[in-house]
């Protein structure tokens, strides 16, 4: 972030090129458009701001897609799903960004548009398409920037308001940022799983708690490739969905069993 903490500004066509090209290398997850929704489609887009909102009806519209989408019966239960795939949506290209380069998008809540979607996120949009911090030959030196627009201004407050809503707990809660967030930096078509480690090491250091809800290991998959898979230590209450099924990395599931699983696909 710049020393007066203003983000810089990039024209639509280079932010489009660039959020096409991170999305188009590493996978859909990491779609963002640059600039508000057409007239026409404005009402299909939630501002993150107003998320932010216990009540709101921005939130309650989102609790109910996932709900809907997901087939929970508890609203606790819908919360701890949708934060774990809003983190793992919405945010990731910043933090994969990152990871990658030390790039770090403005998504920051007053400038995320978010659309919902039959089960998770279906569209991400940058108001204004800017740059909190540019690359730099030490992640440390931008962590702080990807900390403040991902996890302290954004993700953690969610958090916090559906604690509230729903009663969900703020540990659970908390653990499915952390996966969102480890997914949203593991699952790149990045071959240096050394590099992606040593990267997730440096973003969660400075948040012991949230770094033990759960842990990186590495995988060989049954192509030969290696992969980093996020181990939960923190349950999303998935399985009690209309789907009953344990998510990869359920907590439930004994830590041998998951990495046997992710190593078989």
């Amino acid at each position: 972030m710049s020393g007066d903490g203003r983000a810089r500004v990039l024209d639509e066509l280079t932010a489009l090129v660039e959020l096409t090209d991170l999305a188009s290398a590493h996978g859909p997850r990491y779609h963002m458009l640059p600039g508000e929704p057409p007239a026409a489609e404005s009402d299909a887009w939630l501002p993150a701001d107003r998320l932010l909102h216990a009540g709101s009806p921005e939130l309650e519209r989102l609790l109910e897609a996932e709900r809907r989408g997901s087939g929970h019966r508890t609203a606790h239960a819908t919360a701890l799903t949708l934060i774990a795939v809003y983190a793992g949506r919405v945010t990731a290209a910043a933090v994969l960004a990152w990871a990658l380069d030390g790039r770090v998008w403005d998504v920051r809540p007053h400038n995320v548009l978010v659309r919902p979607g039959t089960h998770g996120i279906a569209g991400v949009r940058l108001r204004e398409p800017a740059l909190l911090a540019d690359p730099a030959p030490d992640p440390a030196a931008t962590v702080a920037a990807l900390h403040e627009a991902v996890l302290r201004g954004h993700l953690l407050p969610l958090a916090g308001v559906l604690h509230r809503a729903t009663r969900a707990g703020l540990r659970q809660l908390h653990g499915g940022v952390a996966h969102g967030c480890a997914t949203a930096l593991s699952s790149g078509a990045e071959p240096d799983t050394g590099l992606l480690a040593r990267r997730w090491s440096c973003f969660t250091e400075p948040l012991p708690r949230l770094a033990g809800l759960g842990e990186l290991a590495e995988v060989t998959g049954a192509d030969g490739g290696r992969r980093l898979r996020y181990l939960r230590n923190t349950c999303c209450l998935y399985y009690t969905s209309a789907e009953a099924v344990r998510c990869a990395s359920c907590c439930l599931t004994p830590r041998a069993e998951r990495l046997r699983a992710y190593a078989a696909r």
